[in-house]
């Protein structure tokens, strides 16, 4: 069965993010573990350490945070959980809490993992928040959650491409698409698009995919108006419940503040989900 790796802070934030889980493991039959990272320093753990041998702490405060995990995940669903199988796991931080993550996610064979936008600025600083982390690290793909996200099935999927890989990006996406059972539109944002050579490779992609429930939409960049702009203007017609893009991982720290991640950065501000997928290597 496939399995997805739902992290937790039991924060408001992250309440979104496990209904949107849920939701899309109940369309696809997936299993979910639902994650949280302790820390003992965390002061609901404060055990006394004069009785207690650290590996006594570490059990315990397990046992207590595995409970309260259990408690708020009630309370995500008060009306109920929906028919997901699922279960709780708590784990001792490793370095870092995304590490953790991370090595629970390749030492478990996770197809995914989703997280929940924190804080106010996610994209806006490049280092230190936990997804931008995980989007250069995670070994699988990594779906986050916007925090003014509002639940609902999904209904549609919404494909940014930069036409390269597109056999495999595609390919890989249907498998989603035909275990969801939405339709797929692909954006494609392109200066020379009018070009007739480019016209005619464009076509060609299209018609190698195109169907009742896959559409191409190509749109030109003008001089005149942003990628921002567009691209906001295009989402909001197109109306998707889950974007997808494929990114380059383990980018250096000078690409990464030079050139932050427009894309996703522009998709979390119009409060989508976002699916971010390992780029081949070329």
């Amino acid at each position: 069965m496939t399995k997805f790796l739902v992290t937790t802070d039991f924060s408001a934030h992250s309440r979104r993010g496990i209904r949107f889980a849920f939701q899309f493991a109940l369309q696809t039959q997936a299993e979910i573990t639902l994650f949280h990272v302790l820390d003992l320093f965390d002061p609901d753990l404060a055990f006394d350490s004069a009785t207690a041998t650290p590996q006594l702490r570490w059990t315990k405060a397990i046992q207590l945070k595995t409970d309260q995990l259990k408690k708020f995940l009630h309370a995500v669903f008060p009306k109920g959980i929906p028919d997901v199988p699922y279960n709780v796991v708590c784990n001792k931080l490793e370095r870092t809490l995304a590490q953790t993550i991370i090595n629970y996610t390749k030492t478990h064979n996770f197809s995914m993992v989703f997280c929940s936008e924190n804080g106010a600025s996610l994209f806006k600083k490049v280092l230190g928040s936990l997804p931008e982390t995980l989007l250069n690290n995670c070994p699988v793909p990594l779906c986050i959650v916007p925090k003014q996200y509002t639940t609902s099935p999904l209904n549609s999927l919404c494909y940014t491409t930069d036409m390269q890989h597109i056999d495999d990006e595609m390919h890989w996406i249907e498998n989603w698409r035909n275990l969801l059972n939405i339709p797929l539109k692909v954006l494609y944002f392109d200066y020379e698009i009018n070009l007739q050579e480019h016209q005619k490779t464009l076509h060609q992609v299209a018609t190698t995919y195109e169907n009742k429930d896959v559409q191409f939409h190509y749109i030109k960049l003008i001089p005149q108006s942003t990628f921002k702009t567009l691209l906001q203007e295009t989402l909001k017609v197109v109306d998707p419940s889950l974007v997808i893009v494929f990114r380059k991982q383990n980018r250096s720290i000078v690409n990464r503040m030079l050139f932050p991640g427009k894309t996703i950065s522009l998709i979390m501000e119009n409060n989508l989900p976002l699916l971010v997928v390992r780029k081949e290597s070329e």
